[in-house]
């Protein structure tokens, strides 16, 4: 007898926490921390989204030390992202222990990234043919969206589709990869090619569907079509930085993250 199909919901943890403290510590117009405020409001943000999105089970992803394969094979990956303050990453402990108190579970990895283990989590449950909801602001995980994992922007309050995607970077989402890997990723210091932005990307994308086939197409006085077959290594470096890996070896089992309400207290 097939087991009824579950509902996992995955926390990218880092970004729904570093949302809420910056929107605090901008509030306040402090560089202090409001542990406190924090503990409440990202536990008031736990259980908004349990409540609507019903989950069987809850997973938390965190990162790891940062050590990664990607920072490995490329050094200057994310080398212009600001560090997490020490005390928001001093507070991260107490908040893994509160949350797992009020019955969330969480993954921290000795060094890959959150992004990798959720890719990896959100493609073996969808797999199996069960339901897996990724809770993110992160665009990087819309590459996802053509496997049927859905995406749930907390702080907009909407689900992510194809629609989204196509508004703000005008290609599909089983373009985004091949997008990224010509106009690369600002924000993770992933460089694309250089002297190809946005027009260019959506130019080449149009014609000829995706960079596979454009790499085969020969034509020399096709100048776009030249100059990205000129840098076909660049972009393979960018795409390889860009994919999602999902075939981490994880090591768990989710009976672990089985969602279970706390106790009232009387």
């Amino acid at each position: 007898m097939t087991p009824p199909p579950i509902h996992v919901v995955i926390i990218d943890a880092l970004n729904l926490i570093r949302r809420i403290d910056g929107a605090l510590r901008g509030f306040s117009k402090t560089e202090n921390i409001d542990a406190n405020q924090l503990l409440t409001l990202s536990l008031q943000a736990l259980n908004k989204l349990i409540k609507g999105h019903r989950p069987s089970h809850v997973i938390a992803v965190f990162d790891g030390d940062g050590n990664n394969w990607r920072k490995e094979f490329y050094p200057d990956y994310k080398s212009n992202r600001k560090p997490m303050a020490d005390d928001l990453k001093k507070l991260i402990p107490t908040i893994i222990s509160q949350w797992q108190a009020n019955g969330i579970n969480s993954i921290t990895p000795e060094h890959d990234e959150a992004d990798d283990i959720i890719a990896t989590l959100a493609h073996k449950i969808t797999q199996r043919n069960n339901q897996c909801t990724i809770i993110s602001t992160d665009s990087g995980f819309w590459q996802l969206i053509p496997q049927g994992i859905n995406i749930w922007d907390h702080f907009a309050s909407q689900w992510v589709h194809h629609e989204q995607v196509y508004k703000k970077f005008s290609v599909r989402p089983q373009q985004l990869i091949d997008y990224w890997s010509i106009v690369g990723q600002s924000g993770n210091k992933i460089p694309g090619i250089s002297g190809m932005g946005p027009k260019a990307a959506l130019a080449i994308l149009t014609e000829f569907s995706d960079l596979k086939t454009a790499f085969t197409i020969h034509n020399p006085e096709h100048k776009l079509l030249t100059k990205l077959q000129k840098n076909k290594e660049q972009a393979q470096l960018s795409y390889r930085l860009v994919l999602l890996k999902q075939n981490i070896a994880l090591g768990i089992n989710l009976r672990n993250y089985v969602y279970t309400a706390p106790m009232k207290k009387p």
